[in-house]
């Protein structure tokens, strides 16, 4: 019997753990930067609903037809926005002249869902509060509480 020309068109041993110590050079360099883009992608998101939350309430106390009215100056409110498997909430308003129950009703007039509504940072806060203050312009000022922070980033009116 005749052997065969064999053609190895193989990689070799040596080539092979070239490719795969690059490889864990490139994960071990970029591993850390991907991480901050995702928690900096998560904290925009609490971002983002933050200002969907503030728009909602906005909205609600400037329309002349709404049910509801978040009452006089002074008067407070806030939605507590909670970590993933817990429900966040609406303290309602405080103060006098509370018509209703306007923080809820705002939220449900723009289509949202507290309930739905979760915290999704890990590293920088882990729920947040945002309470809006009635003011005797009629304007809400927002101020905003992140909870593993403890101090009030304030928003404008």
């Amino acid at each position: 019997m005749k052997k065969e020309n064999m053609n190895n068109k193989g990689f070799s041993l040596v080539e092979l753990i070239i490719v795969i110590a690059i490889m864990a050079i490139l994960i071990v360099v970029l591993a850390p930067q991907y991480l901050k883009y995702v928690e900096r992608s998560r904290n925009s998101t609490d971002m983002q609903n933050a200002r969907s939350l503030m728009t909602a309430a906005e909205t609600w106390a400037a329309d002349p037809q709404a049910d509801s009215s978040f009452g006089e100056a002074g008067n407070t409110f806030k939605y507590k926005i909670e970590t993933k498997g817990t429900t966040s909430t609406i303290t309602e308003a405080t103060g006098t002249g509370v018509v209703g129950t306007p923080a809820a009703d705002a939220l449900e007039e723009a289509g949202l869902d507290i309930t739905k509504i979760q915290c999704s940072s890990k590293n920088t806060w882990s729920n947040y509060e945002i309470t809006g203050e009635i003011l005797p312009n009629g304007a809400i000022e927002w101020s905003f509480t992140p909870a593993a922070m403890g101090n009030a980033m304030n928003g404008g009116t």
